[in-house]
């Protein structure tokens, strides 16, 4: 494989090198693959300017919706990725990647894969510096972490990372910049405080802009920025503050898995979550955790909500200053509470961490920022017909190469000693090669080596898909099913040289239970980090045309309501009334299949919620007392 700039067509995160069978063309790797592009909003060029502001801004990111920065803190279009995979150990959940996508989510150089220059930028509002007293503009300073690669791709010498202001000419002045050093460890985030200096950036129309020098050709020299701070009554050792954040999302509930047949579960398909704290502040603090979970059961395709209470005020924690924690939570979801008559479940586990955040260690110079934002999350997983290890996003995808190489990706039903898989869900994404390949899915029961371990073989086309797509996996059927016991294997055979790489899930680590075979040994993965996005589908033969769908009511739910209720996905436009006209104000969630309504101040009575989908929708909806 070709060294430093001049690899960039199989330019990798990770070569796992398991034994001497393995050369430099069979090799299981990790790959950059083509990123979901912005909203058609996002796409639009911004006509009109952010307002100013005044001191603090802040922004670590966690509240983001989108995989792009909110356009109420940072000016709109710009191409950074905000995401929950790339970075390792963040100060706090989500951070802020710039590689060498553009807004589209396209390289910016198609026709020179060795090109080099600017790419992503991240500029902020405008801030209001000329209010500073005179006196207090000494203490003014901006603050932020960055790490270079962390789970993406590596910068190389020559690329930089650097920060810019814009002074009262509109000028843009370079004052801050960083490139990979032997010193620099691609797992680590470093803070870094700058006085802001200079009576030229002491204006109203101030603003700040974060921007990457490097490949222009692909996701390639990535830098990962988090936790964001400009404020006055600052000094140079200002680098704690009162916040007690979580840093990664919240592990599975189902041991490895995110998603279990709804057959296949008892107890022992149940484990505890863990989560991640950082304690930002200065001091040794204490911390207790909530949980819960809203279970939506589907039956017939009617969902019925119910909410199960988990963890509640358990034993104070511990957390050093300036420390990462893994902390696993004390309940788990009791079986016997679940419908397992049902078609399917899905189980959103919701997660809040307590501490001192916004009381009594906050200063009044930090209002209005509210540190508590980042101490709640959420992750939704499903009780259907399938299982999967990945929670659905892909952030890389991961590679064998060398024709005739094979992989097989272990499952282990523990709680039932046999089913049939009635087919195949897979997500091959977009990479750069459009070319048509086929490949040869298999379904072993063991990895002995003999021709007798394979319970199924068919060649199939490779179908890629956007990570955008509505329906990211391709389902291939199995015609009459294949009957699996206790641990089985799914997987495929290169049948060509070709690169064609599978969804990669960064956030959850299955890697254990992947093998490659490229010379008739089957070797286990021991390097490689993440879960792949392949899914075995149980039921019936019969159920091949009609197999187990979730689907949300498009009706309003559940009706009546107290405070809260649901609409579809797929919903926009939500208006929400009293019967004699007068509008009524709520808060919007996005769940993983629905949209959450909360009343902000209900009264019981009757209502009228009026949404687009594909139609103009007005239902009615009745808030008891």
């Amino acid at each position: 494989m070709l060294n430093g700039k001049y690899s960039i067509i199989f330019k990798t995160l990770l070569v796992v090198g398991v034994a001497s069978s393995f050369n430099a063309f069979s090799q299981l790797k990790i790959v950059q693959i083509d990123r979901q592009s912005p909203s058609k909003e996002n796409k639009a060029a911004r006509t009109e300017s952010l307002p100013a502001r005044a001191l603090p801004f802040w922004d670590d990111f966690s509240s983001t919706k989108t995989p792009f920065p909110d356009t109420t803190t940072w000016e709109k279009n710009s191409a950074v990725w905000v995401n929950s995979g790339t970075g390792i150990n963040p100060p706090s959940l989500n951070v802020a990647t710039f590689d060498g996508y553009d807004a589209q989510g396209k390289p910016y150089s198609v026709n020179n894969v060795l090109a080099n220059g600017l790419a992503d930028q991240l500029t902020s509002g405008p801030l209001k510096l000329g209010d500073v007293p005179p006196a207090e503009r000494s203490g003014v300073y901006i603050s932020f972490f960055y790490q270079f690669a962390g789970n993406g791709d590596a910068p190389e010498p020559g690329d930089v990372f650097s920060l810019l202001f814009k002074n009262a000419a509109g000028q843009w002045r370079q004052v801050w910049s960083i490139e990979v050093n032997n010193l620099s460890k691609p797992d680590e985030f470093k803070q870094e405080v700058l006085q802001i200096i200079g009576d030229e950036y002491f204006h109203n129309d101030f603003q700040f802009r974060f921007q990457n020098f490097g490949r222009l050709s692909g996701p390639f020299d990535t830098w990962n920025l988090d936790y964001v701070y400009v404020n006055k009554g600052r000094t140079s050792t200002n680098k704690y503050y009162p916040d007690r954040t979580l840093t990664l999302p919240i592990t599975s509930i189902f041991n490895l898995y995110s998603a279990v047949p709804i057959n296949h579960l008892n107890g022992a398909s149940i484990s505890k979550a863990k989560f991640y704290v950082y304690n930002a502040n200065d001091t040794l603090q204490l911390i207790n955790n909530f949980s819960s979970a809203n279970l939506f059961t589907y039956k017939s395709g009617i969902p019925v909500l119910s909410t199960l209470k988990l963890d509640s005020a358990a034993n104070p924690i511990l957390i050093s200053s300036n420390t990462h924690k893994e902390i696993q939570t004390n309940r788990l979801i009791d079986v016997t509470k679940l419908n397992l008559t049902a078609d399917s479940i899905r189980v959103t586990y919701s997660l809040l961490i307590s501490s001192d955040d916004n009381e009594e260690d906050y200063l009044p110079i930090f209002a209005p920022i509210d540190f508590r934002k980042n101490d709640q999350t959420s992750r939704t997983f499903s009780i259907s017909n399938y299982y999967a290890y990945d929670d659905g996003i892909a952030e890389y995808g991961a590679n064998i190469t060398g024709a005739g190489t094979q992989l097989a990706y272990q499952f282990d039903m523990s709680t039932i000693p046999e089913d049939t898989i009635i087919a195949v869900d897979l997500f091959f994404p977009k990479f750069g090669d459009e070319t048509n390949q086929n490949i040869q899915l298999h379904i072993l029961g063991a990895l002995t080596g003999n021709q007798s371990d394979y319970l199924f073989q068919k060649v199939i086309p490779v179908e890629r898909s956007n990570r955008n797509d509505k329906t990211i996996f391709k389902r291939v059927d199995i015609p009459g099913g294949v009957v699996v016991k206790n641990t089985f294997y799914l997987g495929w055979k290169l049948t060509s040289a070709a690169e064609i790489p599978i969804g990669l899930d960064a956030n959850n680590d299955s890697g254990e239970k992947i093998f490659v075979n490229s010379s008739g040994s089957w070797i286990q993965n021991k390097t490689l980090k993440g879960s792949l996005m392949i899914r075995p589908i149980f039921g019936k033969p019969k159920d091949l045309t009609t197999s187990v769908k979730e689907s949300v009511s498009a009706k309003p739910f559940p009706n009546p309501t107290q405070q809260r209720f649901f609409l579809p996905k797929e919903a926009t436009v939500i208006q929400l009334y009293t019967v004699t006209g007068s509008s009524v104000s709520f808060e919007q969630t996005d769940g993983f299949d629905h949209k959450e309504i909360t009343i902000s101040h209900p009264v019981p009575g009757l209502y009228l919620v009026r949404y687009f989908n594909q139609v103009w929708h007005t239902e009615k909806i009745m808030v008891a007392p």
